[in-house]
């Protein structure tokens, strides 16, 4: 995990964290409308986890770019023994 990413989850959980206390809270006092706010306590999470913005894209891109071209070529033992 990266530093932003972990910078932006902790924002996430920041914001879902009261949500889903509320939620929990109502729900102990015996109202269903908890859910409401445990969904959208999860709703926050998910989408900081799964939904990427505009800005993310290019550079999602140029790392799977860069992963397939870095990656060092698989040296096989039995090849050099052959020598």
């Amino acid at each position: 995990m990266k530093l932003l990413d972990a910078v932006s989850l902790g924002v996430a959980v920041a914001f879902a964290a009261p949500a889903g206390m509320l939620g929990v809270e109502t729900l102990l006092a015996g109202d269903h409308t908890g859910w409401v706010f445990l969904g959208f306590a999860a709703a926050i999470l998910a989408c900081d986890r799964y939904v990427y913005t505009p800005t993310e894209i290019p550079a999602l891109i140029a790392q799977s770019a860069a992963t397939v071209v870095a990656n060092p070529p698989d040296n096989d033992d039995d090849s050099d023994d052959a020598q």
